[in-house]
């Protein structure tokens, strides 16, 4: 038995053209594809309501933690920048008082360069008058002129074939004798301090300066070592100092060809005389604060002259510290003092230098060299410091000289080993 389809009752055949009539069809046996979708499109609204739910739950948990996370990081940070700034501020106290004391040790030790100064000044003058009172000893103890070593000593002993010194020709011209040999004891001793203090110097100087002196030292067969024995240049680069500064002491002024201001002799003694007195007080101090030329227009010449002269001779442009510069100043006063008191007196007390090479004359000189027991010198190596007629008397000058022995009379080219 075949099942057969029949229609349903309900519904009546109806052509498909006619479209007064609405059809009406039953979706319950058999659901069409329009059913489906919207099926589906009815559960997708809770659907995603859920997904939101959940999605809104996961993304607001790590927010919270990032925003945790960036406070504690914050906070990190910002003790870390409080303690930076503790470091900064505890390392800027340190260098303030870094500074502090650096400022206070460079100040205590320019005060103690300027009392070294001043102590090497001092024990130069004590040297030197301790020297001469140990000539005044054996002048006591000799009785004979002829073998004293006195810098300052009569000549009526002396060779009958040397000129007669001239007498003074007034009884206040005598007056000037005593503070004469005081000047000539002070400028050896301020010139004895440049050379040390220029001597000092030396290694910040360069090899250029070093290699000039040696050359200045060739033609009087003067070899010596900067390094192994630095006093061995001392009494040379005085040698050298003292004929820079003396050079023509005789004329006026200091000049070559030097035009005499005051023609009148009797008012330049004056006038000589009275700017020694001015002069003899004035300091250092006082140059610093007003300068040469405030109280002595020809010393401030004679100043910038003789400066220029060694700058020349040592081939040294650097500036030049203070303390040496001070030793400058004691030098050129000394000497342009002992200028001024020799032209103070008619006539004028002369200077006299002597070469190399020439025989070396107990009366006139002083040799700077010891060992004098074993070796006897014969000629005249250098001149240290230039001497100085006095009237009747004489200021011997002092040298280095070559000796020969005593016992067999050899001849022996010899540098002194130590120096008065």
């Amino acid at each position: 038995m075949s099942y057969k389809h029949h229609p349903t009752p309900l519904h009546k055949d109806s052509p498909r053209n006619n479209d007064d009539h609405l059809t009406v069809s039953c979706n319950k046996c058999r659901p069409t594809s329009r059913d489906k979708i919207s099926a589906v499109h009815h559960q997708s609204p809770t659907n995603g309501l859920f997904k939101s739910i959940l999605s809104s739950l996961t993304k607001k948990s790590p927010q919270r933690k990032s925003d945790a996370s960036s406070t504690t990081s914050t906070s990190r940070d910002t003790l870390r920048d409080e303690q930076w700034k503790l470091a900064v501020a505890e390392l800027s106290h340190k260098l303030l008082q870094a500074t502090r004391k650096r400022d206070e040790a460079l100040l205590e030790a320019s005060r103690l360069k300027h009392s070294m100064a001043e102590l090497e000044k001092k024990l130069s003058k004590l040297e030197i008058y301790t020297h001469n009172l140990q000539s005044g000893l054996e002048i006591c103890n000799n009785n004979s002129n002829s073998n004293n070593n006195s810098p300052y000593q009569t000549r009526k002993d002396l060779s009958p074939k040397n000129r007669i010194q001239p007498q003074p020709q007034h009884a206040n011209d005598m007056v000037v004798v005593e503070p004469f040999i005081n000047c000539v004891s002070d400028s050896r001793s301020a010139v004895r301090v440049l050379s040390r203090s220029l001597t000092a110097q030396l290694r910040q100087m360069g090899g250029k300066v070093t290699d000039r002196i040696t050359a200045l030292l060739q033609p009087y067969d003067v070899h010596i070592s900067f390094t192994k024995n630095p006093r061995g240049i001392l009494i040379y680069l005085e040698a050298l100092l003292n004929r820079t500064f003396y050079e023509d002491f005789e004329t006026s002024g200091f000049e070559r060809n030097g035009s005499d201001h005051v023609l009148n002799p009797i008012e330049e003694r004056k006038v000589n005389y009275r700017s020694f007195t001015t002069l003899q007080g004035l300091t250092w101090d006082e140059v610093l604060n007003k300068g040469t030329r405030y109280f002595s227009e020809e010393f401030s010449r004679f100043c910038d002259r003789k400066m220029s002269e060694i700058v020349a001779m040592l081939g040294w442009n650097r500036a030049w510290p203070e303390p040496l510069l001070q030793a400058f100043f004691g030098a050129a006063k000394s000497v342009w003092l002992l200028h001024l008191l020799s032209s103070s007196v008619r006539p004028r007390l002369p200077i006299f230098r002597v070469e190399k090479g020439i025989k070396f004359e107990r009366d006139y000189m002083e040799d700077m060299g010891e060992d004098k027991g074993k070796l006897v010198p014969s000629s005249v190596r250098i001149m240290v410091s230039p001497g100085f007629y006095v009237f009747a008397n004489v200021v011997k000058c002092r040298v280095l000289c070559r000796y020969h022995n005593n016992n067999n009379n050899n001849n022996t080219q010899g540098s002194p080993v130590a120096f008065h």
